[in-house]
């Protein structure tokens, strides 16, 4: 028998579940969607902020470096960000791989062009996740040459 203590409790307790289910781990789709569209808007600080805690290691232009924090990624990609025009960014596949931690990476498609010329260039930019606290963070950004 179901006492009305107990249906309160119950009451009380639906939401919360619900509240839960909802901060359960982020969408990896959505969260590649949110990175690109920081690329986009060449926001330094802003893909900083998805750093992994034990840092991002990167490898632009074939110049490997890092695992580096969040201070220096966003110091390194503001001056990434300085030398090239932005002229699109489209977010590419994303793909839960597994493992212990989560991990996961995705790819954006990057055209631009140096500052002061008019050739546009494509690259692929290979962003690499681990699941960290039910959030997904940034391990890796490396360029991919088509």
């Amino acid at each position: 028998m179901i006492t009305r203590p107990m249906r309160v409790l119950a009451g009380l307790l639906v939401p919360l579940l619900l509240c839960l289910a909802d901060a359960k781990a982020q969408d990896l789709t959505e969260v590649l969607d949110q990175v690109a569209a920081l690329w986009a808007n060449n926001d330094a600080h802003g893909l900083a902020r998805f750093a992994a805690k034990r840092g991002v290691s990167l490898d632009i232009d074939g110049r490997p470096m890092g695992p580096l924090g969040e201070r220096q990624l966003a110091a390194v990609l503001r001056k990434l960000f300085d030398e090239r025009e932005t002229l699109q960014v489209r977010r590419m596949v994303s793909k839960i791989v597994g493992g212990n931690p989560t991990g996961g990476f995705g790819e954006i498609n990057w055209i631009m062009r140096a500052r002061g010329t008019t050739i546009p260039e494509r690259t692929t930019v290979f962003v690499a996740f681990t699941l960290q606290d039910e959030r997904w963070r940034i391990t890796q950004i490396r360029f991919v040459q088509p």
